[in-house]
């Protein structure tokens, strides 16, 4: 039977004696325009061959050209787990959480104001929906879900996304960019290489047969430099994830977003203009973003090449200080609203631009703890120059803050599993503290750093499949530092991966007797030193501000007590008697085979 057949519709009660047309499973025949064939227009249901240049809609407005089925239908019957997709209400809901907890923090594709219209109006591409609604369910309250692990409740949306967009294949629109994008990123969420790869690259393959001209709205415009963005984004984790070169944006400035944020996340479309903010007051965030992706490649080719051997570590140091001088340098250019403070983190709060102002920097302290990370290693403390493994470690630190942040302050949440892995990250450098350190303050702020970062990897564990697959990779690496006769730290192949890669699946580390530290001397000096009766825990003055200043931000800040009385992982920091090796042991094993109970609660 062929593919080309009439979607199936679940019946309401008010049609449950009527004829079942949509269940008729004869051959789609094209028109000879390509529109939806005359079998399904004359029944009002979706048609697989539809391939006008948006695809086929939720529910349109009565009186256009194609009806679809009464939106107090369930729209479309599915497999098991759940029988039927939602309901129009539920994948309206659905779209408002993806606006909430997705958009504009991986990636930055849509208009809110116009989409949510033409939600509204039924005639958003039904699509763009599905996509939407398989990355957000995992975050939805609603009783519709019940008994469905968060992790799971998104598959269905996404099969029916990945069926319809078949029928779209070989007509490029900005809708097509938009939905392979989507689909892309659903597909990194649940770790599948390959299917990230193949959506994004689609994505490129129909944007480059679009240019600005095909539209003069602004909307369109803004939404094609913005999507163009998101797939040079997206390109160049998923290729520095499958060890390849990322592909560059076209040549010219025409592909950055020309709109301020703020305006693009909330002027109408009618009045939207690329001249609507003056550059003293712009929070062009996206726009800044894209200027460090240049520096990330920098970082991760380095990392590459001294893990090859094919640069010696003395000209990676030298090589080092260039692109850190390139990193300084984007910090300068920063407008002083979008530079990194706590005044600047609760102002833009409160203009709902948390999530993206605490994105822009996250990603700056990632890249710049993973250029000094060769510095961990023990070479660098016979190269004379400054201490570049402190700048890593004040940049894990500040990773460790900016997730604090995401958890305690509304409207900031990070809850998206790219963060993830740069949580681990930012782990394995505090452990690096717990390992070597003699300074007890030092030690104690590590150990609240790791546990801080643990509470966040367990929150979004629940939410997204790929980040098991990260905390797999820190015990991996927490093993060997147990294990081996090296240093742990020394930037080997499996160490360069491990960084760059991380969706990629990692043997154990082979340990490298060339570099032999003595036997068992980096775990035990976890047990001489992070044991110690005398390192008082210390919280993050940070953090205490936000807890004890609750009432000054007018309740900007959720309750960390709230927070805290839900995770068990709080209880070691103030157990000295337990040491850094077992404090890691314990956490791993809780993050890794769900050995507590931890009530979650569902963002609002």
């Amino acid at each position: 039977m062929s593919s080309n057949c009439c979607l199936t519709f679940a019946r309401s009660p008010e049609t449950e004696h009527a004829p079942i047309h949509s269940t008729r499973k004869r051959r789609c025949i094209p028109t000879t325009r390509g529109e939806a064939c005359q079998l399904c227009h004359s029944l009002s249901i979706p048609c697989t061959l539809r391939l006008g240049p948006r695809p086929a809609v939720l529910n349109k407005r009565e009186g256009q050209t194609e009806s679809t089925p009464d939106p107090r239908q369930p729209p479309v019957a599915l497999e098991r787990p759940l029988e039927a997709l939602a309901s129009r209400e539920i994948c309206v809901e659905l779209v408002h959480i993806y606006f909430r907890f997705i958009h504009d923090i991986p990636h930055t594709i849509f208009h809110a104001p116009s989409f949510l219209r033409r939600l509204n109006d039924g005639t958003a591409p039904i699509i763009h929906i599905y996509a939407m609604s398989a990355l957000a369910a995992r975050f939805s309250s609603n009783p519709f879900f019940d008994g469905i692990p968060p992790c799971d409740r998104g598959k269905p949306f996404a099969t029916e996304a990945v069926r319809l967009c078949q029928a779209h294949m070989i007509s490029p629109s900005l809708d097509t960019v938009q939905g392979f994008l989507l689909i892309g990123y659903y597909f990194s969420g649940e770790g599948s290489i390959d299917g990230k790869h193949i959506y994004v690259g689609l994505a490129r393959l129909h944007a480059e047969r679009l240019s600005l001209s095909d539209n003069p709205s602004a909307v369109y415009q803004e939404e094609y430099r913005r999507s163009w963005l998101s797939i040079h984004v997206a390109s160049h984790w998923s290729a520095w994830d499958m060890a390849m070169e990322p592909m560059r944006l076209p040549d010219g400035h025409d592909f950055l977003p020309k709109i301020d944020d703020a305006t693009f996340r909330t002027v109408s479309a009618e009045l939207l203009s690329v001249t609507h903010v003056q550059d003293a007051s712009r929070c062009d965030m996206w726009a800044q973003m894209a200027r460090t992706l240049g520096i990330f490649a920098k970082v991760n080719t380095l990392m590459r090449q001294l893990s090859r051997n094919m640069i010696s570590f003395e000209d990676y140091c030298v090589q080092a200080a260039k692109v850190e001088a390139f990193l300084e340098q984007w910090v300068e250019n920063l407008p002083p609203k979008l530079t990194w403070s706590f005044d600047n983190l609760m102002l833009l709060a409160g203009q709902r631009l948390g999530q993206i102002y605490l994105a822009m920097h996250i990603g700056f302290f990632h890249f710049r703890q993973m250029l000094f990370f060769p510095f961990l290693d023990s070479r660098a403390a016979r190269n004379p120059g400054p201490d570049r493994a402190a700048k890593c470690k004040d940049s894990a630190a500040a990773i460790s803050s900016i997730l604090q942040y995401s958890r305690n302050i509304k409207n900031c949440e990070l809850e998206y599993f790219i963060y993830g892995h740069i949580a681990v990250v930012s782990s394995c450098v505090h452990l690096h503290t717990l390992l070597f350190s003699d300074d007890h303050r030092e030690l104690s702020m590590a150990r609240q750093r790791l546990v801080s970062n643990f509470q966040y990897l367990m929150t979004v564990k629940s939410y997204w499949p790929i980040v098991e697959h990260y905390t797999s990779h820190l015990r991996t690496f927490q093993n060997s530092c147990r294990d081996s006769m090296s240093d742990p730290f020394v930037l080997d192949n499996w160490m360069a991966r491990f960084l760059t890669e991380h969706s990629s699946h990692l043997a154990e580390r082979q340990p490298d007797p060339s570099r032999s530290l003595g036997a068992g001397t980096a775990m035990a000096s976890v047990e001489r030193r992070s044991g110690s009766s005398n390192a008082t825990p210390a919280p993050l003055p940070s953090i205490e501000f936000l807890t004890n200043h609750e009432t000054e931000v007018e309740q900007e800040i959720h309750s960390g007590e709230e927070l805290t009385q839900q995770d068990n992982l709080t209880r070691l920091l103030n157990d000295q008697e337990i040491t850094g090796e077992a404090l890691v042991n314990s956490a791993l094993s809780w993050l890794l085979d769900g050995g507590y109970e931890m009530n979650q609660t569902t963002p609002t």
